[in-house]
């Protein structure tokens, strides 16, 4: 990797700024080539660079570490096989009605990220079957991706979908004319996968909401696409029966048209799970670049301190792990260790159930490493169909307590 040009170039060329919400952004994200993994450099070689490489070797570090990624979780992996048994079921024809598919977990988990690397997968899978002109002769655009706010009304959903088209009249019209604007762009344009995200924020003792999911029904009655909600507590919010009450929840249509998918955490009161745990550690530990790195610096000494810091939220331990590089590079330390994230700031909800978890771990109630630990690593990796993989290394036995 080439470390000349000046910073400012180096800056615009490696962070990539679009909007998931509008066409061009979102075929950036599905046409950006995956990242190249910074060169490793010892101190010695660190001490040796003028200022300006090491600005730039600095600012390519940044930009990686926020980036890491994606990683093959299985619950990635899980939600992945469920959607494409889903999208590659509803191929009726457009008199019948397509079903939906619901993302529904606590934050967090890697709702989004799953669903948006599905709709890259299913995106570029389109484009090889079918190529970038749609059957009408315009460009295909086989994934939409939208992300509600708490203000959501019908006109604005509309609006939403006009305007990641780049509909020329996608402000203005009432709901209804939006509403076929957006069906005549879907399609001219051959779209089969509508991403909602953020679905929780609809409220539905609100009459604008109930609306909006309603409409959600007529959409999928419209659109020859598959829809993917994405949201966290939509059962609980009412979102599966419409905001109806007790007595008329069984005239519901959307508990009968949505199929839900769910995230779980990851867990190590089970030999799996301490397994898997450590697969994900020793991936994440692989694409850390750091001069003072060592095997065994995140998935050996740090995955009891980790899992503790995140409680096995992916985002919490993503955000840990990138902010811990930041602090590791600024202080010259050039390694991860539980001093050095003991400095690190995580987000709220993992710092509340922080405590209790440090302290089971410290009783010796709890142990985040497998008994037998293997050494094969999580993928970093993403494959086109969305299936996982298993990188394989060789083995390391524990020594005995």
């Amino acid at each position: 990797m080439d470390l000349g040009g000046n910073a400012i170039s180096l800056l615009v060329s490696q962070e990539r700024a679009y909007s998931l919400s509008v066409k061009e952004g979102w075929f950036q994200m599905v046409d950006a080539p995956a990242r190249e993994q910074p060169p490793a450099k010892t101190i010695k070689q660190l001490a040796a660079m003028s200022e300006g490489e090491r600005l730039r070797y600095d600012e390519l570090r940044a930009v990686w570490h926020a980036n890491l990624g994606p990683i093959q979780t299985p619950q990635l992996a899980q939600v992945h096989e469920h959607l494409w048994e889903i999208v590659d079921s509803n191929r009726q024809d457009g008199d019948k009605v397509k079903g939906s598919a619901s993302i529904d977990a606590h934050p967090g988990l890697g709702k989004t990220t799953i669903a948006v690397a599905f709709g890259r997968d299913f995106h570029r899978r389109q484009l090889e079957l079918y190529g970038e002109a749609s059957t009408s002769g315009d460009q295909r655009i086989p994934v939409v991706y939208l992300a509600l706010t708490g203000t959501t009304t019908m006109w604005t959903l509309n609006s939403m979908l006009c305007r990641f088209y780049a509909h020329p009249g996608a402000e203005s019209g009432n709901a209804t004319q939006l509403a076929g604007r957006a069906a005549d762009c879907v399609l001219s344009c051959d779209t089969k996968l509508v991403i909602i995200d953020d679905v929780h924020l609809l409220d539905m003792n609100r009459r604008d909401s109930r609306a909006v999911a309603n409409h959600f029904k007529w959409l999928a009655n419209q659109f020859p696409a598959t829809f993917v909600f994405v949201g966290v507590g939509l059962a609980d919010r009412s979102l599966l029966t419409e905001g109806l009450g007790l007595a008329d929840a069984a005239y519901a249509q959307t508990g009968r048209r949505w199929t839900p998918l769910t995230v779980a955490p990851f867990e190590v009161h089970t030999e799996g799970g301490r397994e898997t745990w450590r697969r994900l550690l020793l991936g994440i530990e692989q694409m850390l670049v750091l001069a003072n790195k060592h095997h065994g610096m995140v998935a050996d000494d740090l995955a009891d301190y980790l899992y503790a810091r995140s409680t096995g939220h992916f985002a919490s331990l993503m955000t840990l792990v990138t902010r811990g590089c930041h602090r590791a590079i600024k202080s010259g330390e050039e390694r991860l260790t539980a001093k050095l994230l003991d400095r690190v700031r995580n987000d709220a909800a993992a710092e509340q159930a922080r405590q209790e978890l440090m302290a089971a771990f410290g009783a010796g109630r709890l142990t985040a490493r497998p008994r037998a630990r293997g050494a094969k690593v999580m993928d970093t990796g993403t494959s086109r169909s969305g299936n996982s993989s298993l990188a394989s290394g060789k083995r390391r036995r524990r020594p005995r307590s």
